[in-house]
């Protein structure tokens, strides 16, 4: 079997200024996708072996990933979509192309386009309109109705943080093999709930996630039934179809199997609702200034240490700018507090490329006058100026090749990149010589905490900070969501079709 596979992932945030563009993206073409090594925890990866495994013929086009970030360039999604698709043609015009696996985000949003997803699929629809078409989806997805009208079956993420990608990309993979190989045809259930969820509301292992995903688990051992997920879509993207979609997948389009997978699905969503009040934050929360007290009484009082702090309303992993000062503005307003710490409060780190680069000149052991933040997120970040010693440099670092520095201002330790990446990354501290476990705050520009951080954390605390992921979704100007929407609209009532 001959089968197209690629993708472009982006989880776009719309209330971050920065446009991503090519400079942000690590774009692999062609032949390339299939080297060893290739992003080994993406749902490419489970594509490519659970298809090379089965004897296929792989016809690899294009994959683009970013770090969550603002909208998408759309010079540069217009040149990566031409690719795509001028692969595909040329691919077809050797020989007959069998189906099309496809690793995808579901929320990626290009400027002046909005859905790239569904743009994306309907090309490729034009060019193989009666092709099986399967996806991989993270669990923040956003379901269009014409990305749902041009691919047959969907899988997605059922771990956050998200550690099962390879294993979703290989769930797509085995639902396209499985049509191909009986002739039955994929059909899709659809339900929409009408909610945002903050992403540290949802956790995985955290209830009532755990016990909704649980159900997608028993879903899917039901004869016929070849993927359930809860896509939950992304609160910081403010576009009219935002909210938490229920797919139930199924291999056959008889009247019982679509029975089946419409009961399932409308099942689920009415279970998901009835438990909307219960999403809560896993760990302690409170405001910025509250935060840093808190953490500074249980390092001097409680000898309690390491303590972490989420900087959550500027995470990065979350599209934030990665440079609001709404937290080190706290901070430093008890920067006598802070200067009786036993080590340097480790802050990881702001996105601040000018900064940076006037560390990287200086050198190592060198003193630089800098500012940090507010390059980009001018409404959450301010230009903050400091007198910064600069104790490392890394530069190249990583797939984005981000430079990175450590540098010192009384008693707190900054990382400082040069790109906009994520923090949660668990070689990023230690590549600069820094282990986290030594230090007795830990301040890190996260929503929840990456295993990494948790496997060590004496205590965790989440400062409900602002910033482009901000987790107070009331608080939010959405101009463009459907109304009413949970919790936004908190006494609105939604019955599922399952109730009906």
């Amino acid at each position: 079997m001959r089968i197209v596979i690629g993708g472009i992932s982006h989880e776009s945030n719309t209330l971050n200024p920065i446009i991503t563009g090519q400079e942000d993206f690590v774009v692999f073409h062609g032949e390339d996708m299939l080297k060893p090594g290739l992003f080994p925890g993406a749902s490419a990866r489970g594509i490519i072996d659970a298809l090379q495994e089965a004897g296929c013929e792989l016809i690899p086009l294009l994959l683009a990933r970013a770090v969550p970030n603002g909208v998408v360039s759309a010079d540069f999604y217009r040149a990566s979509k031409h690719e795509f698709i001028c692969r595909i043609q040329e691919a077809r015009a050797a020989g007959t192309i069998d189906g099309v696996c496809l690793a995808l985000h579901g929320s990626m949003k290009v400027e002046g386009l909005g859905c790239a997803e569904e743009d994306l699929v309907r090309s490729i629809r034009e060019i193989l309109p009666a092709a099986v078409i399967t996806a991989a989806l993270d669990m923040h997805a956003t379901i269009t109705p014409e990305l749902l009208a041009g691919v047959n079956g969907f899988a997605g993420y059922k771990t956050a943080p998200h550690v099962d990608c390879a294993e979703t990309g290989s769930q797509a993979a085995r639902m396209l093999l499985q049509t191909l190989r009986t002739g039955k045809r994929l059909y899709t259930a659809y339900q929409r709930i009408p909610m945002l969820i903050a992403g540290e509301k949802s956790e995985s292992e955290a209830e009532p996630m755990r016990t909704l995903l649980e159900s997608c688990r028993e879903i899917e051992k039901h004869p016929g039934v070849m993927a359930a997920s809860l896509l939950l879509g992304f609160p910081w993207a403010d576009n009219e179809h935002n909210g938490v979609s229920v797919l139930v997948s199924v291999l056959g389009d008889d009247p019982d199997m679509i029975k089946t997978a419409d009961k399932s699905a409308a099942e689920l969503a009415a279970a998901f609702w009835d438990r909307r009040r219960d999403f809560a934050f896993r760990t302690e929360y409170y405001d910025s200034v509250t935060s840093i007290k808190t953490a500074c009484r249980a390092v001097l009082e409680g000898k309690e240490v390491p303590v972490f702090i989420s900087d959550s309303g500027d995470n990065p992993t979350a599209g934030a700018a990665g440079d609001a000062t709404e937290l080190l503005e706290a901070i430093l307003s008890m920067i006598d507090t802070i200067e009786k710490l036993p080590t340097p409060l480790l802050y990881s780190g702001f996105y601040d490329a000018p900064a940076a680069a006037a560390c990287i000149k200086a050198g190592i052991g060198a003193t630089v006058d800098a500012t940090l933040g507010g390059n980009w997120d001018a409404v959450n970040g301010k230009k903050i100026p400091f007198r910064l010693t600069v104790k490392n440099i890394v530069q190249k670092y990583g797939p984005y090749q981000s430079d990175l520095v450590l540098a010192a201002y009384r008693n707190i330790l900054f990382t400082i990149t040069s790109k906009h990446i994520g923090f949660g990354d668990p070689e990023l501290l230690p590549s600069l010589g820094v282990k986290a476990e030594d230090y007795c705050i830990v301040t890190v520009k996260l929503g929840y905490l990456e295993p990494c951080f948790r496997s060590i954390a004496a205590r965790a605390i989440m400062a409900t900070s602002k910033g482009c992921s901000n987790e107070v979704l009331e608080t939010i100007p959405y101009q463009k969501v459907r109304r009413p929407l949970f919790p936004l609209d908190m006494d609105m009532e939604w019955i599922s079709e399952a109730k009906r």
